[in-house]
């Protein structure tokens, strides 16, 4: 019993289950918790967080700050990155609230990644190099420290994506802004990116 045609799936799913299952292989009732091996923990640079196993390092280096780039090994679109810098804030509500935080570190969207006039060919404002729409906000403290966490949806002029859904979470420590932003395009998002790119983005800490 291993792979089985659609048809047998549902077979199986009506009439009974494989041994196997039976016995509690699938169901894991008898050995230890299965390990997640869709993700590895990488904790180093005073912060921490899961990143996809699939991804790779990348040397590039888009922002300033940034100590840390993965990704995805089919499509470098898919990525997560970590920059450090520094700050006279204490935390990060001293930006204001996560909208006007996100104002002063929009360059992470990508709005410099076009230059010149993109009147209405793709809906875009005239002049206006990339529109970005918050899909939601959201603050928390963890470990007593205060974190902003942002999903944006961007478009820009001279993407072939449909789009790009960035996650960012952020704080302040010792005068110094952490920021952890993973990104997906907007098709790969709803082909299963969204599990990699939520999780990274939300399990990054300061360690």
């Amino acid at each position: 019993i291993g792979s089985y045609s659609p048809h047998w799936c549902c077979f199986y799913f009506f009439q009974s289950f494989p041994a196997d299952a039976a016995y509690g292989e699938s169901a894991n009732v008898f050995g230890k918790p299965k390990k997640n091996t869709d993700f590895l923990p990488y904790n180093r640079d005073g912060f921490k967080l899961q990143i996809p196993s699939k991804w790779n390092p990348s040397k590039e280096v888009e922002y300033p700050g940034q100590v840390l780039r993965y990704e995805d090994n089919f499509d470098a679109t898919s990525n997560v990155v970590v920059t450090i810098t520094p700050t006279d804030n204490k935390s990060i509500t001293d930006y204001g609230s996560p909208q006007q935080f996100l104002s002063q570190v929009d360059y992470l969207l990508g709005k410099q990644a076009y230059f010149g006039k993109t009147d209405s060919e793709g809906g875009f404002e005239s002049d206006a190099v990339a529109t970005a729409n918050s899909l939601k906000t959201s603050s928390a403290t963890v470990g007593g420290k205060q974190y902003y966490y942002l999903s944006v949806l961007t478009r820009t002029a001279d993407g072939d994506e449909g789009g790009k859904h960035q996650l960012i979470r952020a704080t302040v420590n010792d005068g110094k802004l952490y920021i952890c932003k993973a990104q997906a395009g907007d098709k790969r998002w709803f082909k299963g990116a969204k599990k990699f790119v939520e999780n990274a983005a939300t399990s990054f800490t300061l360690a």
